[in-house]
């Protein structure tokens, strides 16, 4: 009953507005109960104006004072004005049920079932009138006999699951939007739709766990409807089952002689969610099909690039893995070759030569080379202009790096490339020491659609602020400046050593402290060594400022997934969820809360 009131409630305040006085006076007194003074208002409008408006106020109104007579009386007449409405004769079964003529009131519900017609409108209004007024029951006999008059061409299903889920009949629910399946492969996605409310509060998960052995049910009963699969694809896929995904999406691939797409498609969630064993077993089963599928040049790829993710995500990684990865591009750049299709991979590689192996030279001869290909799109030499800067950078030829960064920045100013250049734009110089100039473009970049590259740019802007006050501030600032420069080029020893020297010559320094600690705690990290890293963070952490963020999810990456401390993990999360709920990291760490907490259990990467 007091659902259905608050139904009324906001349904009335629909018509509140470009109303009368008089309907604005009656409403307002609707709205704040003094139900006895909006009779007399809704009674003369209702005479002159006979229509829902008036009513159902005027109904309620009754209702609420208890005046069931009179309520009667008004629910007789309007639906005597308006006999093609059948779902008004519910009105008058509920006030007679009110007044307690339970009898009565039945077989008026079951007469407006008996006259219901074959029209999908008409039903609607039965079965959502007798869900409004809380006769829950009724409203299924409504739904499943309106899908009867109509021979099965429209099934109510949606409808009768949310009558379901109200009465906690969790079967009757899951088989209502499963069964929808039977009336064609169009429904799919307005099931996942209904799917995602309905599950959206099963902290239990008693709703997904009867949705799934239903489902397996019927995919098992019905192998050869695809529907059903992939409704069980995209649930295993919000389960984080990738496992169990992968295999029905392959299973569905070679039922139906498919040429990889669907595959591709699962490979790239799987990547996203950085499930990377099972992106590699979707492309090795594209692979085995070299000579049948379209994909096989984009799958030879993708294994090469995944498995570069899987290596430097990886923090067990060693320089045997490195030295793997490497033949891999080798390899694949051999049999794929050096051309347009293949820009990836070569930048890639470059990337990897530079960076990995200090071999500066033959990175900057592939990237050069790759920029003479005529066929290549745009958006492709961008990328490797970019590349190219990087390593520039690395060999400390700033200035020849930013030339390119600034050339990508202009051709594609309103791009994401075009901001990515920007932003590397901007570290080259305030790794060269102009500071001003880099402040200049960062505070561009702030007002970036892409959250990662504003998130960056506020950072460096915030911190060469914070440093420019005054001209003693200068002196911390380049060497920090230098220090970032070194540990972007790998030089994890110098890098370590002038950031150190930042911590002896300016301990009072507070608002560059942070970022020296932070800065620290990564390149520990890097070398794996952990206890040192998370030292670092905590220091850099208890000074409450812009990295604090930054610093709890790296901590809570460590305890999750190094030193296998849930607790602690835990914690680190939690914190950002409560106290950083604008952070960029605040929806990872609330994926990696629910994950630690056991609210469902996730596939291994």
């Amino acid at each position: 009953m007091r659902v259905y009131f608050i139904f009324l409630f906001f349904t009335f305040s629909i018509y509140a507005f470009g109303q009368s006085q008089n309907d604005k006076l009656a409403y307002q007194y609707f709205a704040e109960k003094q139900y006895e003074k909006a009779i007399v208002i809704y009674k003369e409008l209702y005479r002159k104006t006979p229509n829902k408006i008036y009513y159902e106020p005027l109904l309620e109104s009754y209702l609420f004072l208890e005046r069931n007579k009179e309520a009667e009386k008004l629910a007789k007449y309007h639906f005597k004005k308006n006999p093609q409405r059948i779902e008004l004769g519910i009105d008058q079964g509920f006030v007679l049920e009110r007044s307690g003529k339970i009898t009565k009131a039945n077989q008026i519900y079951e007469s407006v079932l008996k006259s219901m017609i074959a029209n999908v409108n008409s039903i609607l209004s039965v079965g959502n009138r007798f869900h409004q007024k809380g006769k829950n029951d009724y409203a299924i006999k409504a739904y499943k006999r309106g899908a009867k008059l109509l021979n099965g061409d429209y099934p109510f299903a949606f409808e009768l699951a949310k009558v379901y889920e109200e009465t906690g009949n969790l079967t009757a629910v899951s088989k209502s939007l499963i069964g929808i399946i039977e009336f064609g492969d169009s429904y799919l996605e307005s099931i996942k739709g209904a799917l995602s409310s309905y599950f959206y509060d099963d902290s239990n998960g008693k709703k997904r766990s009867v949705f799934k052995d239903i489902l397996l049910d019927q995919v098992q009963k019905n192998s050869s409807k695809d529907g059903y699969t992939e409704l069980l694809i995209w649930f295993f896929l919000q389960e984080k089952k990738f496992s169990s995904a992968l295999t029905h999406a392959i299973a569905l691939d070679k039922r139906n002689r498919e040429n990889g797409n669907r595959i591709t498609k699962i490979a790239d969630i799987f990547i996203q969610n950085k499930s990377y064993d099972n992106a590699l077993k979707a492309y090795k089963y594209l692979l085995g099909k070299k000579d049948e599928s379209y994909f096989y040049r984009i799958a030879r790829t993708k294994t090469v690039e995944i498995l570069n993710k899987k290596i430097n995500e990886d923090p067990h990684s060693t320089k045997e893995d490195v030295a793997t990865l490497k033949k891999s591009y080798e390899n694949a750049l051999q049999e794929l070759g050096r051309n347009n299709y293949t820009m990836d991979l070569i930048r890639g590689y470059a990337l990897l030569l530079a960076f990995n192996f200090n071999d500066t030279k033959q990175a900057k001869e592939e990237l050069k080379n790759a920029l003479t290909q005529s066929r290549a799109k745009d958006t492709e030499l961008a990328k490797c202009k970019i590349t190219l800067a990087d390593i520039y950078v690395k060999e400390n030829n700033i200035w020849e790096a930013a030339l390119l960064y600034g050339q990508v920045n202009h051709d594609f100013k309103e791009d994401v490339i075009g901001h990515e250049a920007k932003l590397k734009s901007a570290k080259a110089y305030f790794y060269g020491g102009d500071f001003e100039w880099a402040k200049a473009q960062l505070d561009v970049l702030k007002a970036s659609t892409t959250k990662l590259i504003a998130n960056d740019a506020l950072k460096l802007s915030v911190l060469i602020s914070d440093n420019l006050g005054l001209d003693t501030a200068r002196a911390p600032l380049k060497i920090y400046a230098q220090a970032d420069l070194y540990n972007y080029q790998n030089n994890d020893s110098l890098a370590y050593a002038y950031y150190d020297s930042i911590i002896k010559l300016f301990p009072e320094n507070r608002t560059l402290l942070d970022d020296v600690y932070f800065m620290q705690a990564k390149i520990h990290a890097k070398n794996k060594k952990w206890t040192e890293a998370i030292e670092r963070y905590q220091k850099a952490e208890e000074y409450d400022d812009l990295l604090k963020d930054d610093a709890l999810y790296e901590m809570g990456i460590i305890y999750q997934e190094i030193l296998k401390e849930p607790d602690k993990a835990l914690s680190c999360f939690e914190e950002i969820i409560l106290k950083h709920q604008d952070s960029f990291y605040a929806f990872e760490a609330r994926k990696r809360f629910r994950v630690l907490r056991g609210d469902f259990n996730e596939d291994k990467p």
